[in-house]
């Protein structure tokens, strides 16, 4: 009874510190954004250009206009990154694991394959993958944003499983542990600080990946806005795009952090203390 007591004592009090450390992150991230907005608006109207450099108030104007024609855009966009995402960084984490256990000339080939691809401009990458997959639907933007997350999460992710002290595995193989039990009560917990860095990085490397495939090739999406607007001048509604795949960016960053909060506290909690 005493230790049940302790327990929930100490979640009560734990509680109300997660609180004001989520309170803290959101105000910090509303007065980035105050400031962006505002430095941006004095700065736009102090430079006088409105067609180089439009304010945000103007960019807001432009989204009261046509807010259907936005909100679409934006949902097809949305889709594409999280589904590319997801699909890529999924097919990383398991070839990261899978390479785990092949021997280490085969490994030795795998990365060199995908250290050639990953020198290879993307762009060339997504114009060919917008050919082989074709325009019409989300697939190969799908693909595109997928091929960016694989390549910035598969290399860190196998490194950090496969670096972990080999004095800790040598001792759970002398306890009778096998390859399974080694994964799951050491590489995983080991990697997962470096794991989480890599996911935001592979979210990030999704957005550009579906805006960059749709630039090749779209009749829908952000990236197609983006491209649209810029041949009628409307610079406006190029900004308004970009603002779109920003908060995209944002909300990704927001839900891994809270994953990584969860799963890695740890971590967490002494990176935020520095």
């Amino acid at each position: 009874m005493d230790r049940v007591t302790r327990a929930e004592s100490a979640s009560v009090q734990v509680a109300p510190i997660v609180v004001a450390r989520r309170s803290s992150e959101i105000l910090r991230w509303l007065i980035f954004i105050a400031v962006m907005l505002g430095g941006w608006e004095i700065g736009a109207r102090l430079y006088g250009s409105p067609f180089l450099l439009p304010a945000p108030s103007s960019i807001f104007a432009e989204l009261g206009k046509a807010p259907g024609v936005f909100w679409s855009n934006f949902w097809v966009t949305t889709q594409e990154i999280v589904v590319g995402f997801v699909l890529g960084s999924g097919i990383a984490l398991l070839a990261a694991t899978a390479l785990l256990g092949v021997p280490a000339w085969f490994e030795d080939f795998v990365f060199k394959a995908v250290s050639t691809l990953n020198s290879i401009p993307f762009v060339a990458l997504a114009s060919l993958v917008v050919v082989w997959i074709g325009v019409n639907g989300i697939g190969s933007k799908v693909a595109i944003a997928g091929l960016y997350a694989f390549f910035a999460l598969v290399y860190h992710s196998h490194q950090s499983m496969k670096g972990t002290e080999r004095m800790k595995e040598e001792l759970l193989i002398s306890y009778g542990a096998n390859f399974g039990q080694r994964l799951w009560l050491l590489k995983f917990p080991a990697s997962l600080p470096v794991v989480m860095v890599s996911l935001k990085g592979a979210a990030m490397a999704a957005v550009n990946g579906a805006i960059v495939g749709e630039l090749f090739g779209a009749f829908q999406g952000l990236g197609f806005m983006i491209l649209d607007s810029r041949y009628v001048g409307n610079t406006s509604r190029v900004f308004l795009a970009a603002l779109g795949c920003a908060v995209v960016g944002w909300v990704l960053l927001a839900l891994l952090g809270a994953l990584e909060a969860r799963v890695v506290r740890w971590h967490f909690e002494s990176t935020r203390q520095r």
